[in-house]
């Protein structure tokens, strides 16, 4: 079964989730919903902000559902993959619904992102079955002296065992969105024993 066969076995999402994705919008938001599929949750979107960007790969499903959009003119379907399409520039928030997401797209997807001036990202991928919201605009280090759960903007989730007696329901309950994460020196090929973060 590849990624995308996996994916349809649960989307549409429940509501649960796209009432949370709602949530975080406002009238003035421009939003692009990357893997938009059928355009359920675009359509709702475009109800409660000032412009959507709905950007889904696969022309037969975009064709399908082209007849229900004459109400939203301020949604915008494009037909393309998201990875290379040109991120417009007045993006203020991004929905990314795609648990079959790789880290390496994510890492991507959130790259693009910062560049295109997003400021945040309304996501599933990181994690995989919850959402989260990530600050874009953040740029908190990773700290090694700091234990708990992290989350970096690379896609990479882990966790740093602290001394054993100084387990808390804090630490291991806090999770803390980083960059620049062990994963992301490893990747520059730095040896992260020498590395240590400056820590915002």
């Amino acid at each position: 079964m590849d990624a995308i066969d996996w994916e349809s076995m649960w989307a549409p999402y429940d509501d649960e989730t796209y009432q949370y994705v709602l949530a975080q919008v406002g009238a003035d938001d421009v939003v692009v919903d990357i893997g938009a599929g059928d355009l359920r949750l675009a359509r709702q979107l475009a109800q409660m902000v000032r412009r959507v960007y709905a950007v889904e790969r696969n022309c037969d499903l975009v064709q399908r559902v082209l007849p229900l959009l004459e109400p939203y003119p301020n949604l915008v379907v494009i037909n393309v993959d998201a990875l290379v399409w040109q991120l417009p520039d007045d993006l203020t928030l991004a929905v990314l619904l795609m648990r079959h997401c790789t880290r390496d797209h994510f890492a991507t997807y959130v790259k693009r992102l910062k560049q295109a001036g997003c400021r945040r990202l309304v996501t599933n991928a990181r994690w995989k079955m919850g959402v989260e919201v990530i600050d874009l605009g953040h740029n908190r280090r990773y700290d090694p002296d700091r234990a708990g759960w992290y989350a970096c903007h690379c896609g990479a989730i882990g966790f740093t065992a602290p001394e054993f007696a100084s387990i808390t329901a804090h630490s291991v309950n806090d999770i803390v969105d980083v960059v620049l994460c062990p994963d992301c020196i490893l990747q520059a090929g730095i040896d992260y024993g020498e590395y240590r973060p400056c820590v915002a």
